[in-house]
This record gives C-alpha cells, structure tokens and sequence, in this order.
C-alpha cells in the first residue's frame, strides 16, 4: 500500500492543557495486574518496520543455534512488527522457517512508503506535547485525518502476514495505543476482537494506515508510547525485551527505563537493543524490505553473541535483575 494523500500542514492542535493520564476507557483492554510473586518467562517483542522484524527474527535463530530456544516462552508480548511476529511465534513458526524467509527473499512485504513530508507531520504531532499520553492523543488526531486507506485493506494485509486467522492456544498480548485517551492496553484471546484486527490496531502507524476500530474505539499503533511495551511482561519472573526501536519520538521513557521499571517489581530481565552493525543493516527507512536479509544476519551474530547473557536470566530466579538488563553492544 502506498503513502496516502498529504494531511492538513499542522496534523494535531497544540494539546495545550497536557491532562494527566488516566485510566484506560472501561471497555478498552487494561494493563495487567502487578505481580504476584511472578511465574514462567516472557518474551516481548517490539515494533519498527520490516527491518524490526528481521532483526529480531535473526536474534531468536542465532539463541536458538545457541541452544537458547526463546519462542518456547509461556507469554509472548508483540507490538506492531512485533504482533506480527509474535502471533507467527505462538501458531509454531520456528525460528529456522522463519530466518530462510528472510534472508531468502520470500517474505511478504506489504507496499508502505514512508516520505519526508510524512516523517516531518508525525514528529510534529509526537513532539506537541510535554506528556505521553498527550503525544499519542495528538498522534491520534494526526492518524484519523491522513490517510484514506480503508480499514478493510488493512486487515487484508494483516491476514497476508499471519499464518491462521484463529488466536493461537498459547498466551499472547498485543499492545495498542486509544487515539481518543492515548492509554496503552493490549488485546489477548479473551478480549473478544479477531486476532488480525488486533495485530492491525498494533501496528497502525498514524498517517500509514488508519485507527482501527475495535471493542467500540479506535486504535493506533502500540509502539507510539514504547517501542517494545515490556511493561505487560508484569506477573511474569523473567522477561527478555527485544527493542528495535528503544527510544520513540516523543516525551517517552525509552525502553532501558522501562524495562528497569519492569526489574524494580522483581522481574529478571534483559534487554536486547540493536548494536552497530544492526543498526547499518537497517538504514534510514524501516519499511524498505531489501534491508531485511542484512538485518536478519546481523540480528543472529548478535543472537549468538548475547546466548550467554540471555540464559543466565533464563536460570535465574525472580527479584534479581543483576547484570541482566543491558542494551546490545
């Protein structure tokens, strides 16, 4: 799909009166519970593109080769990018399958193009306001006024990604974000809403594709507050957080501060950010899915280069974040 038309030179009014964050809207899909001790290992996996994919795609190979098979997680945690893989995940894709894919050139990319002119309206909404939640209201607004793409080609292309269009048996969340309150919740299997519309609302990028409705309110992409949302790891004794993107545009903790929020409630984790020669892999543009393969290889030498840290977690036992929480170098 291509760049919709252009928006309005000025997407989002000035969110002068930065009201605070309140609770998500009754019908819209909380966050969860604070932990109870903490059980079992998640696996959160963040959004950025195709290029987000493909790398952590190449990270869970090269564990695997390692002997640290981490698609195995009794949760997995996905936003945008990270929906799509975490729904592949969960139906029992392996992380051999899908490796080939990528750097084989057979997998599917949808036709999105992100321009300059697209870039300067998102950061001029993003930025507009001094809180989260204010910067995602405003992403919001930004997201119902540009683009005209139907919400059916949406979920058409969704459901070119996924491989079963049921909800898979194993726990998966998949983060959004409400265009109307800007509040992050997630949708799972309870939650009543087919899972390619949910991974739609996860990863719909204000101004690539529109809010999508679901549960009586519209959603925008999960990764405009946090690019990898770890915080709904929460009840869980370890988690390992994959962030393509650790930082998004916006008055927004980042991905190290919320994964150290995350170890503060007794979770032992790790976090897993792209390294140097990640980051050239990927380029300037997410979406350009000849990146992919070079993005995959990078992602699994640093997979197997980081086995190591990532089983200690895995043997460690909850209320010790040690050394486990770390950015890739």
């Amino acid at each position: 799909m291509s760049e919709g038309p252009d928006a309005p030179d000025s997407p989002a009014a000035p969110d002068t009166a930065d009201a605070p964050e309140g609770a998500a809207a009754p019908d819209a899909p909380a966050a969860p519970d604070a932990p109870d001790g903490g059980h079992g290992t998640a696996l959160v996996l963040g959004g950025g593109g195709f290029t987000a994919m493909a790398w952590e795609i190449g990270v869970l190979k090269g564990l695997a080769d390692a002997g640290c098979d981490l698609t195995a997680a009794d949760l997995v945690v996905g936003t945008s990018a990270g929906a799509v893989l975490g729904a592949r995940i969960t139906a029992g894709e392996r992380p051999d399958d899908l490796f080939a894919q990528e750097t084989d050139g057979t997998a599917y990319s949808p036709d999105l193009r992100i321009g300059l002119a697209l870039t300067a309206r998102y950061l001029w909404a993003a930025l507009g306001s001094r809180s989260s939640a204010g910067s995602a209201r405003r992403l919001g607004r930004f997201g119902r006024g540009a683009v005209r793409t139907g919400e059916e080609e949406v979920l058409a292309e969704i459901g070119r990604l996924l491989p079963a269009a049921a909800w898979p048996q194993r726990p998966l969340r998949i983060a959004s974000v409400d265009a109307d309150s800007g509040e992050t919740g997630y949708f799972d299997r309870a939650s009543g809403v087919e899972l390619r519309r949910a991974v739609a609302a996860s990863g719909a990028v204000p101004g690539i594709w529109p809010p999508i409705a679901a549960r009586g309110r519209h959603w925008i992409d999960g990764g405009v507050r946090s690019g990898a949302n770890p915080a709904l790891a929460m009840g869980h004794a370890r988690a390992v957080v994959l962030a393509p993107i650790p930082d998004v545009p916006g008055p927004h903790p980042g991905a190290a501060a919320e994964t150290a929020a995350l170890a503060r409630t007794g979770v032992r984790t790790l976090l897993l950010t792209p390294d140097a020669a990640a980051r050239r892999a990927f380029g300037h543009n997410p979406l350009d899915p000849a990146r992919r393969p070079a993005a995959a290889e990078a992602g699994r030498a640093q997979g197997i280069a980081r086995a190591g840290d990532v089983a200690a977690v895995l043997l460690g036992g909850a209320g010790s974040a040690g050394g486990g929480n770390g950015a890739g170098v």
